[in-house]
């Protein structure tokens, strides 16, 4: 189950993309998996990205009338990221270009991150909860002090990496830089840790590689300086967040939609959530899939989420909106997933002509409807029966056990089982497939 208890301390640090508590995060998250920390120096650029400098509120103050109105160190996200310092008196009017509130979370502080990703852009801003801001005099005049101060730091990414019978990785990611923000994204971070401490115990036919990165910066500059012959082995990906509140999973596409991991994805979420959304790429949410997918390096990214929720960046996405059983859920996809990758094989037929599949030397026939005689299908039953007469061309050596259920479309588990037994009276043979980035040919007209 996923750690609620790291989860709920995880959730009192005072993370960014360069802050001091993101050490202390990561060392609560390597007490669950054991990970490798990468210390990035602010000021290192790649490609036009910058590692900003560690950032702290000092004094954040609004007063009118010489009366205290608002106290921007009561909240992480009191203040807009990254702020300059500024004291001055300013009309509302003045004031409002400097206040940021959610209207449509109206007794909540809303999270202004633009500025983490612009280190060389000064700028100032208070976020103060709309019920508040709403009630301050249209006429006063408001005497703003903000002090802040601006220190070289490091940016902290976390990876683990476990190693298969086999190089070609997939690998998991999720951000690790929303101040006191649960869903977006400490629930991805718990249900990839969750995952990874289920994978270690077990061996592994493919590797596995999990980064956990502040958003789009830390994963800039770790994919920079991972060795090439390393990167070059990570085939597929996926981004997890927002897995932890009460709506419908969302699957968002890889930039083609129709690589392995797009379609496993698809699969298993169709059988466990048939009302899952699904959407191509940065049609959902924009996360690191862009920095997965950019060019040079195109490893199919997909995300998976919980998208839309309504306390989305504000100090309302907290413990309140989590859901065990929703984390649950979404580490079981992701492992079902992983169980389908693990244990999918090449189909190779070993005999010619037609195979009575119910004479008792075999005993695979499925049943099919009959006029006369009652059977009590399911209508999964008969799509799977309907399958029967199609199915031996399928073994054919070129494609795989999650290719035909994939084209036909029924239950890779139950057709994997099914094709066991075919190996087992030595009609098949099942191999493992040499890599993780094979595409079917089409199976029929």
């Amino acid at each position: 189950m996923v750690d609620l208890d790291r989860f709920r301390q995880a959730l009192e640090l005072n993370i960014g993309v360069c802050q001091p508590d993101n050490a202390r995060l990561l060392s609560l998250l390597s007490q669950i998996v054991p990970l490798r920390i990468s210390r990035f120096a602010s000021g290192l650029e790649h490609n036009g990205w910058v590692v900003p400098r560690q950032w702290s509120v000092d004094v954040a103050e609004i007063r009118c009338g010489g009366r205290l109105l608002f106290d921007g160190r009561a909240h992480p996200l009191a203040v807009a990221g990254y702020s300059s310092s500024f004291c001055g008196t300013l009309s509302r009017r003045e004031l409002d270009a400097h206040v940021f509130c959610r209207k449509d979370v109206p007794d909540a502080y809303a999270f202004h991150s633009m500025y983490n990703y612009r280190p060389w852009q000064e700028h100032w801003g208070f976020c103060v909860p709309w019920t508040e801001y709403s009630g301050w005099p249209e006429d006063g005049q408001y005497e703003v002090r903000l002090e802040t101060s601006f220190t070289d730091g490091d940016m902290l990414v976390g990876d683990l990496h476990l190693a298969g019978e086999r190089p070609d990785t997939v690998v998991f990611n999720a951000h690790t830089c929303h101040p006191c923000q649960a869903n977006d994204d400490l629930a991805g971070v718990f249900v990839l840790l969750e995952l990874f401490s289920r994978l270690r115990e077990r061996s592994t036919r493919w590797s596995y590689r999990l980064v956990l990165a502040p958003e789009h910066l830390g994963t800039v500059f770790y994919t920079a300086t991972l060795p090439q012959e390393e990167l070059e082995l990570i085939r597929l990906g996926v981004f997890a967040e927002m897995l932890g509140s009460s709506g419908p999973l969302a699957l968002q596409r890889s930039f083609y939609g129709d690589s392995l991991v797009d379609r496993v994805a698809a699969h298993i979420l169709a059988e466990v959530e048939p009302g899952f959304t699904d959407g191509a790429f940065r049609t959902i949410v924009g996360n690191d899939e862009t920095v997965w997918e950019a060019p040079g390096i195109e490893v199919p990214m997909i995300s998976l989420s919980r998208w839309p929720y309504p306390e989305y960046h504000t100090s309302h996405d907290d413990m309140r909106i989590m859901h065990p059983g929703k984390l649950e859920q979404a580490v079981e996809v992701l492992e079902a997933m992983v169980d389908v990758l693990e244990t999918d094989s090449v189909v190779h037929r070993r005999f010619n002509g037609l195979v009575a599949l119910s004479n008792p030397r075999y005993d695979l026939y499925v049943e099919r409807p009959d006029p006369v005689v009652e059977k009590n299908l399911t209508e999964r039953d008969i799509r799977f029966g309907q399958m029967q007469d199609r199915l031996p061309r399928a073994f054919d050596g070129a494609r795989t056990v999650f290719d035909i259920a994939e084209a036909f479309g029924v239950s890779y588990t139950r057709l994997r089982e099914y094709l066991q037994r075919f190996e087992d009276k030595d009609l098949v043979a099942l191999t493992p497939p040499e890599h993780l980035h094979r595409r079917p040919r089409p199976l029929g007209p």
